[in-house]
């Protein structure tokens, strides 16, 4: 048998364990004498059967954390000395031990209380350091004003004198003063693409929501209590430090609203009505469903994403009470294989401690705190106090949404958990999120966002710099004819220069200005760009004529990567037009462009059949363009030409295909990198198109890149990002062949410009005129790219193949089409329909 302890050592012992635990002592002595569990027991045995004796012996789950976490000091495996500390645990070794002296217990009794006070100590560090740091600045204070102070920070009711409900009235300031906004974002850099992008958005919403409500604000990149309090737990001790009641960054504040960093305001006039918690006495307000929390305990009974917690010491009770469960082994007990996070630890403080706590507890039904992203994706209707679908029956702009789970910053593939889609939905419904309550913002200065899914602005109608806007680019283009290459913006431009509309004016001199693709372009600013319609003009928005409609046609600004943006900086008005061609046809004019180049040089632009004009070397060296295109003309010359006079068209149909061939392989390889997960989130990016200077850029895009330009659905998404719908008109090129198809087609056009589309205005004679595009060779002498004779055309493989690779991104087009409204159906589209329709998808 174990030898006794005499009654005096055991109570000086179980005396300084719960002076140190801070617990009621009458009653957990009464309950512990009742189960025989003694003082010396709870130091010698490990941390585990000690919460089990505890468990036995009735003690409330607080209580026994609280004791624990005192004991902690205590469970050493080590030998040496006679302390109680360093007891073995086996029942033999503590059998053959002499019955401790008085002495020996009070040795004990003092190691245990001063290991167990540095062990609290450390953590109440942050506080005491906070009173040292201002112990200086309260000394100078006025008694009165001291006096003051001291009353509003009293001890909770059961310990001696707070107020009921437990809350601390703090000196009111301003209105909005009396809140404090809480976050914090991890420290170290996101592991996802865009993450940190996205984390400073979301910190910008709550940034702007405090300013605008006057909030003071705390944003903590640190980890509080890292050694237990790791991850979500971290919010814990961060607002238990900061609700410290002489916390100098805290003095004045009531309220402590807690944001977690992936959730966002989405209603930024709401205010929570803080006047009638205060009338019922509540001090944590949070999302919840009482049944779930109070009777059954489930973690998803309440959220902890957003919440508002009183500053007063019944929240830094309640916290703490929440700390205790961090424990590895208490997680175990009440969690799923203890993988409890802070939800379920304050989820099981307010089942389990009901009575305490319920009373302060406000679970808010009343307006959205935890509005889920997947409910409110593609529903927000910008500028308008509805959502376009209901939520739950209910159709009002939540006042807050979580990204619960999205993973956005911290590892979409650190475990393999997220893939690279996943993320994309998510950070793309943020941003629709995000975008909807800047606008709210962004209003008071007369802005707002192009559309719901880009960071570009323009001036509100009817504001300042929006008539300012107005003022400057008036002489500039109300619409652009944006492509695609090879898709029939010459024959478009050659009917608007020829004056099918009294109304409309296009740009003289070459048919494409590239003026927002090109950055040499580009840099000669918009005065230059206006010039380039009437050649007057000295200033921005003086011009000759202010009648006509002005508009431009480059087939570069569709896929080139920063016209779409550039446009809608300058021209957020302009309507846009664009032309798409089936996309292997496109593919294999744009391919013998480029081929005719390369062979033919300056001929190219002469001659709709350039190659029949090579016939000596001395023609290739008087049109050469550049030493790489004269060494690929000579290697033709030397393969292919016939008795020094001509160039033998067998195989010169070979050369076409092989090289065509050989493109499509490299590009297709390309693109099969681009698809591997991990790979840039946009194609253009992972392709290279990004960042290159002008030339590099011109080589990429018109030399190698033939199946990317025919991925429309790549392009005009760009496009649909800065402009609405509303502001686009899709045209088959195909309607363009027909002089009758092309009657209609520009009577569409005139329409969406609104413009008449008949009339004295209007002439449709000049569609059944022969355009450049027909003659082959214009007024001016130069071939028309489309009047350029084909020496061979894709293989039926090779145009199989072709079909295959672009099939994916012809549905995501039909998709996306449908999905804008720009065509009722595919049948607008009748080679979309038909590419649909092939087995190779």
């Amino acid at each position: 048998p174990r030898p006794m302890k005499s009654e005096c050592d055991e109570g000086l012992l179980l005396d300084g364990i719960l002076s140190q635990a801070r617990v009621d002592g009458s009653e957990i002595r009464r309950l512990l004498s009742q189960s025989h569990v003694r003082a010396s027991d709870l130091i010698a045995e490990p941390e585990h059967r000690v919460e089990a004796m505890l468990q036995r012996a009735g003690l409330v789950v607080g209580d026994i954390f609280k004791i624990v976490r005192a004991l902690r000091g205590f469970h050493s495996d080590g030998g040496g000395g006679g302390g109680a500390s360093s007891q073995p645990q086996g029942k033999a070794a503590r059998g053959s031990r002499n019955q401790p002296t008085m002495r020996c217990g009070l040795i004990v009794y003092s190691t245990t209380v001063l290991i167990v006070t540095l062990t609290i100590l450390s953590f109440y560090l942050p506080a005491m350091i906070y009173h040292v740091r201002s112990t200086n600045h309260r000394m100078t204070r006025s008694t009165t004003y001291s006096t003051t102070l001291h009353g509003h920070y009293s001890l909770p009711a059961a310990l001696g004198g707070l107020p009921a409900g437990g809350a601390m009235p703090a000196p009111r300031g301003p209105s909005g003063a009396r809140v404090m906004m809480v976050t914090a974002n991890q420290p170290l850099p996101c592991t996802t693409r865009r993450g940190d992008w996205i984390m400073e958005l979301a910190l910008r919403n709550k940034l702007m929501y405090a300013t605008l409500h006057d909030y003071k604000t705390w944003w903590s990149t640190e980890l509080v209590s890292a050694w237990d309090l790791e991850a979500a737990w971290n919010k814990i001790p961060l607002l238990y430090v900061l609700m410290h009641p002489e916390s100098p960054v805290t003095q004045g504040v009531e309220w402590l609203l807690w944001m977690d960093d992936d959730a966002i305001f989405t209603d930024m006039n709401f205010t929570m009505p803080l006047e009638q918690y205060d009338r019922d006495g509540i001090n944590l307000v949070i999302w919840g469903d009482p049944q779930r929390v109070y009777r059954a305990n489930d973690i998803q009974g309440l959220n902890t994403g957003v919440f508002l917690l009183r500053k007063c010491e019944w929240s830094r009770q309640l916290m703490a009470e929440v700390a205790a469960l961090a424990t590895p082994s208490i997680r175990r007990q009440i969690g799923n294989k203890g993988r409890i996070a802070e939800q379920g630890a304050l989820t099981w403080v307010l089942h389990s401690q009901a009575e305490r706590w319920k009373d302060r507890v406000q679970l808010e039904r009343n307006f959205t705190l935890n509005g889920n992203w997947m409910d409110y994706a593609k529903k927000w209707v910008p500028g308008k106090p509805k959502l376009a679908l209901p939520v739950w029956g209910n159709d009002a702009i939540p006042f807050v949404v979580q990204y619960a789970g999205c993973q956005m910053c911290r590892g979409h593939s650190e475990n393999g958990s997220w893939h690279d889609g996943g993320v994309r939905k998510c950070q793309n419904a943020f941003i629709e999120a995000y975008t909807f309550g800047d606008d709210q913002v962004l209003s008071l200065l007369g802005l707002r966002h192009l559309t719901m899914d880009t960071h570009l602005v323009r001036a509100s109608a009817g504001s300042e710099l929006y008539q300012r806007h107005q003022r400057m680019t008036r002489c500039l283009p109300s619409f652009l004819v944006i492509g695609t290459q090879k898709g029939g913006t010459s024959s478009f431009h050659f009917l608007l220069k020829s004056g099918w509309h009294d109304a409309v004016r296009v740009n003289s001199g070459e048919k494409e200005i590239h003026y927002f693709s090109w950055d040499d372009q580009f840099r000669q600013g918009p005065l230059t760009y206006q010039q380039r319609f009437d050649g007057s003009g000295d200033r921005l928005g003086e011009c000759a004529e202010e009648t006509k409609l002005r508009g431009e046609v480059s087939a570069t600004y569709l896929d080139y990567p920063k016209a779409a943006e550039r446009a809608a900086m300058l021209l957020p008005s302009a309507r846009i037009v664009v032309l798409l061609r089936e996309p292997v046809a496109r593919l294999v004019s744009s391919f013998n462009m480029k081929w005719q180049v390369e062979i033919c040089g300056k001929l190219t632009w002469s001659r709709t059949d350039c190659y029949n004009g090579v016939t000596s070397m001395r023609v290739i060296n008087e049109n050469n363009v550049a030493p790489k295109q004269r060494a690929a003309a000579v290697k033709v010359w030397n393969e292919c030409s016939v008795d020094k006079k001509g160039l033998d068209h067998d195989c010169l149909r070979r050369d076409f295909v092989d090289k065509l061939s050989a493109a499509i392989s490299d590009e297709e390889r390309r693109l099969g990198e681009c698809a591997k997960p991990g790979a840039f989130e946009e194609l253009g990016s992972c392709l290279g198109v990004q960042g290159l200077e002008q030339a590099k850029l011109y080589a990429l895009m018109e030399g190698a890149l033939f199946l990317y330009r025919s991925m429309y659905s790549e392009h005009l998404a760009k496009w649909l990002k800065v402009y609405p719908a509303e502001q686009l008109l899709v045209i088959p090129s195909e309607r363009l062949k027909e002089a009758g198809d092309m009657k209609d087609t520009m009577g569409r056009f005139a329409r969406f410009m609104g413009l008449s589309d008949s009339g004295a205005e209007v002439h449709n004679d000049l569609i059944f005129k022969s355009s450049p595009a027909a003659k082959g060779v214009g007024s001016d002498g130069h071939v028309h790219e489309n009047g350029r004779t084909y020496i061979a055309e894709a293989p039926a493989d090779l145009a199989e193949k072709i079909h295959k690779i672009l099939c994916p991104k012809n549905q995501e087009l039909a998709q996306l089409l449908l999905d804008k409204k720009l065509i009722a159906e595919v049948g607008d589209m009748p080679w979309l329909a038909t590419a649909l329709k092939r087995d190779i998808c």
